[in-house]
């Protein structure tokens, strides 16, 4: 089976170790994943129904208007992908308009472009709580338009909240399998 894709960039992300995952995922008819970050077990596995959580609203957002609105999403965040986006001053524009942004769908496409074309992926946010990632400089930042309509198709089936793991896996019952990968602490 073709590996999937996940449309955000995202540190700690499963897919080099996808097949190893699966293998090892018991069946059941529900995937409860308390930590999603990009999705790429979601987007790879083959259950009947999803549980998808995640800590960062953000995130959760973003998945909710790309399941309910993928066209509007689409064709909004193709407009930022453009050769005059990609310089720091405009990046720098865009991300303290995220900041200040008030209206989810206009948040939702900054924040795909924020990922794309910031360093690394990364996503994080200053104890003021605003993403603060510097530019990135990549020579032609990609738009994924393909994995966005297919994250869209698949989360069909899938229920995207944003709350604590202990919440999400509150929601498992018997046919649910349980996917659970928290984010890493720091070394030092």
């Amino acid at each position: 089976m073709k590996k999937n894709r996940a449309f955000l960039k995202w540190a700690g992300g499963k897919y080099p170790l996808l097949d190893d995952i699966k293998r090892h995922l018991p069946k059941g008819e529900c995937l409860v994943e308390p930590f999603v970050g990009a999705g790429s077990v979601f987007l790879n596995t083959d259950f009947s129904r999803y549980i998808l959580a995640d800590i960062n609203s953000d995130l959760i957002s973003l998945y909710n208007i790309v399941k309910l609105r993928t066209d509007e999403y689409v064709q909004a965040s193709r407009e930022l992908f453009m050769p005059e986006t990609n310089q720091a001053e405009v990046y720098y524009q865009l991300r303290e308009e995220f900041n200040t942004c008030q209206d989810p769908f206009r948040r939702a496409v900054l924040f795909l472009y924020l990922n794309r074309y910031g360093y690394n992926g990364l996503c994080r946010y200053n104890l003021r709580g605003e993403f603060n990632v510097p530019f990135g400089r990549y020579k032609r930042p990609y738009f994924p338009e393909a994995e966005l309509y297919h994250f869209a198709e698949k989360a069909q089936n899938a229920f995207f909240y944003c709350e604590s793991y202990a919440d999400s896996m509150a929601r498992a019952d018997k046919s649910s399998v349980v996917y659970c990968d928290p984010p890493y602490a720091p070394l030092s």
